[in-house]
């Protein structure tokens, strides 16, 4: 385990170099960054007493490694995306509105049409008017004006 913190130094600084590759740097820049990529993890790890610089290198390896691990499981259990079900043929059918009960039906003739007795009179006779007719003043006057008074106090008393 003493070369533990080596190889992590050398692990990272390979991983740099990679990166560096890949953004097109230079070696004099790749060259600085590594020296002081190494000069700060020199200074970290003269801090930690040697007794527990294994401790702390594997407290920081093993969540990374095990993140890792779940990550890789994850990605090569990962099913294909399962295609959604047709829905049956017969729930369509079933749920059809029949023809009948889109469209309200027709009124029926129910009410008959104006039914002409008689022909339309121009001119009424005396014979004609006979039936309908009351003479007011028949009975004499005074009858009515006592039915009119009558009524117009009625009138009058629900006035406010």
């Amino acid at each position: 385990m003493p070369q533990l913190p080596e190889f992590i130094r050398s692990f990272f600084s390979k991983v740099r170099d990679v990166f560096n590759g890949f953004l097109g740097r230079t070696e004099d820049k790749t060259a600085d960054m590594r020296d002081n990529l190494n000069e700060k993890l020199d200074r970290v790890l003269e801090k930690i007493p040697a007794d527990r610089r294994t401790v702390l290198t594997m407290a920081v390896a093993v969540p990374i490694v095990l993140l890792l691990v779940i990550i890789g499981v994850m990605l090569m259990s990962k099913e294909p995306p399962a295609k959604p079900a047709a829905p049956p043929v017969n729930s369509v059918v079933t749920r059809r509105i029949p023809a009948e009960e889109l469209f309200i039906p027709e009124e029926p003739d129910f009410v008959p049409g104006v039914i002409l007795e008689r022909e339309k009179r121009m001119q009424w006779s005396v014979d004609d008017a006979k039936p309908w007719w009351q003479d007011p003043l028949k009975d004499g006057e005074q009858e009515w004006r006592d039915q009119i008074e009558k009524t117009v106090d009625e009138i009058m008393e629900s006035v406010p």
